[in-house]
């Protein structure tokens, strides 16, 4: 499960920050709410966790890139007396193990934190975990939120929340190129393929997103989503 985007961030990069400055908060604020040195020790392990995938997730999958574009050289490249050379990666490896299950305990911590006597709004702001507000948007105002996900021969899923407006309007850099417009869709996940290179090579996609309102485009840009293709 996933905590609920109403107080929790939902692109990886904004969940890994959001939750090394819950953990430092924490430190400061779990003995007077009455919880244990064991909460305090599970979210120190949990942010390590969290730190240690956003430091080295995307090492990850590059190398995995990298052994797939291997694999494509070695089987099908020209025979030229050339021996590609394997990959290689550096010595990654987490900290403390911890257990399955890092945003069901956070979610189930922050239900607990809120019932704790004493707990105050103050203590919510500092935690960053207070819901947004669940008014309508001004349209002036508005700006949609981005999730993305991929699959083979370069799609890529990118779900938001529609709420009052008609959709979005999607643009599309690749490879750290101009932006292009990636189409309008009304309904979540909208669905991009990303165009194919000519070495069929994972692709550096980056998405924003403006609403709809009607035909009408309002409000700000989405904070830039980038994630990288799957061939």
């Amino acid at each position: 499960m996933v905590p609920s985007n109403s107080w929790f961030p939902t692109s990886w990069a904004e969940r890994v920050a959001w939750y090394n400055a819950f953990a430092q908060a924490w430190a400061t604020i779990y003995s007077q709410l009455g919880f244990s040195n064991q909460d305090l020790q599970q979210v120190q392990d949990d942010n390590a966790m969290m730190q240690f995938l956003g430091d080295n997730l995307e090492a990850i999958e590059n190398y995995v890139d990298a052994v797939r574009a291997f694999r494509r050289v070695v089987t099908e490249g020209d025979v030229n007396g050339t021996t590609p050379d394997f990959p290689t990666i550096g010595n990654i490896q987490p900290g403390t193990p911890v257990p399955q299950g890092i945003f069901e305990r956070l979610d189930n911590l922050v239900k607990r934190i809120r019932l704790a006597p004493g707990y105050t709004e103050e203590e919510g702001e500092a935690l960053g975990i207070i819901p947004k507000k669940s008014q309508n948007i001004s349209p002036g105002d508005a700006k949609p939120a981005l999730a993305a996900a991929t699959d083979p021969n370069n799609v890529v899923f990118l779900k938001f929340k529609k709420g009052q407006f008609s959709g979005i309007t999607l643009q599309l850099s690749v490879d750290k190129g101009p932006w292009t417009e990636a189409g309008r869709f009304t309904r979540s996940p909208a669905t991009v393929t990303v165009p194919q290179n000519q070495d069929e090579l994972p692709r550096l996609a980056a998405f924003r997103a403006r609403y709809l309102v009607g035909d009408d485009v309002v409000g700000e840009w989405s904070d830039t989503v980038i994630v990288q293709t799957t061939p």
